[in-house]
């Protein structure tokens, strides 16, 4: 069993999609993670973050709506906000974006 940080991404500013440009982490086993979002910046910016199950093997394209566990969030600016108790089966992904790209994510936790 492994634990501690997953992924540690700060994209640029615009939609995620299904590239590996967006993805946060992909999991090599059932994996819990808590997925922290913390604006770097003094302004507001929005909080893109998507579940990808494992079925979805597109590593192109848009993200289907399906996924989003976050579409534009508003997260003010100096603050941040966590997303916990989030599972991924193998093969699993967690995209990430920001609308101005002043958001630093990471994932933490455990596989079993």
């Amino acid at each position: 069993m492994a634990s501690g940080i997953k992924g540690s991404l700060k994209p640029a500013g615009g939609a995620p999609d299904l590239t590996n440009t967006y993805k946060l982490f992909s999991a090599s086993a059932t994996t819990t993670v808590i997925i922290s979002a913390c604006n770097t910046a003094a302004t507001p910016d929005t909080v893109r973050i998507a579940i990808i199950d494992s079925g979805t093997t597109a590593t192109s394209g848009a993200i289907d709506a399906k996924h989003w566990l976050e579409f534009d969030y508003s997260l003010s600016g100096n603050s941040a906000m966590e997303r916990t108790g989030v599972t991924l089966e193998n093969t699993g992904r967690i995209m990430v974006g920001s609308g101005a790209g002043n958001i630093s994510f990471s994932a933490y936790g455990i596989e079993t």
